[in-house]
């Protein structure tokens, strides 16, 4: 079993390449703009990561626990991660753009709610925008992205323009999407194991059968975004929960020791897979 000096050193590599892959390539909602990108149904691939085209066109019900990612909008491309800076940063931009609004942003409403959206004065869970202007972040990922969409109409910006890239955690994901990830996963991940540690093909789908049939489960126990061993595309988030089911299976599987090092040895070949 790795240790835990051996997993930090894992991580800091991953982070590295990431940063790395930023500087080299192009954002991947202009990939997508451009028609570059690899795109099953919704869902942008990117090495292991998968982003959801969202339709700014319609009222989307089904974002909780999404969070932004990129937005591409007249060409400009702003990249948040969370629902509030992107408001902020989009509004940013579109002052920026049409700065005649600025006079008049303080009218700006939400049919959905009563409540202010824009402030020249701070208040609790308002956000900078620039100096003496504030907006209200005071809300669910799916007020944020309808709060988005209302901007956009305001500004009179065609909704249909407007690239939109979302992140889904695998527990909210589309039942059909996370299927056919699960089948491109599995597929490389036999294939992993029978040239990189050996193993017959026989042996390799057991190791498959046995991942879904335990440690899927202890996952679930664990997470209700993530309930998926073989559906994570974040290196860090998947490292995180790692460390929870082994957690989990220490102090709450009732078995022989023996048995408990077969499970943590499955997460080390999924360790060293997702290391790939």
């Amino acid at each position: 079993m790795m240790s835990d000096d051996k997993y930090d050193s894992f991580f800091q590599e991953d982070k590295n390449s990431d940063l790395e892959d930023l500087v080299t390539q192009e954002l991947l909602v202009e990939l997508l703009n451009k028609k570059q990108a690899e795109v099953f149904e919704n869902v942008v691939f990117s090495g292991k990561r998968r982003y959801y085209i969202e339709d700014l066109s319609k009222r989307d019900y089904t974002l909780e626990n999404t969070t932004p990612y990129q937005i591409d909008i007249y060409n400009n491309v702003i990249e948040q991660h969370a629902w509030g800076n992107l408001l902020c940063d989009v509004s940013r931009l579109l002052l920026r753009l049409f700065p005649r609004y600025e006079n008049d942003i303080l009218d700006f409403r939400c049919s959905w709610t009563k409540a202010d959206i824009f402030s020249l004065v701070q208040k609790t869970n308002f956000k900078m925008v620039h100096e003496n202007l504030y907006i209200n972040c005071n809300h669910s990922a799916v007020h944020s992205c309808w709060t988005l969409q209302d901007l956009l109409d305001y500004f009179k910006i065609d909704k249909s323009s407007v690239y939109f890239l979302i992140h889904r955690p695998c527990g909210v994901e589309p039942e059909h999407i996370k299927d056919y990830v699960e089948k491109r996963f599995i597929n490389g991940f036999v294939f992993y194991l029978k040239t990189k540690q050996n193993m017959s093909e026989e042996y390799a789908n057991k190791v498959v059968r046995n991942i879904k049939k335990y440690l899927n489960p202890m996952l679930g126990n664990i997470s209700k975004s993530y309930t998926n061993l073989f559906l994570f595309d974040d290196n860090a988030t998947f490292y995180n929960y790692v460390k929870s089911v082994r957690e989990y299976i220490a102090t709450r599987v009732r078995a022989e020791d023996k048995v408990k090092k077969i499970l943590n040895r499955y997460l080390d070949y999924l360790v060293e897979y997702y290391r790939e």
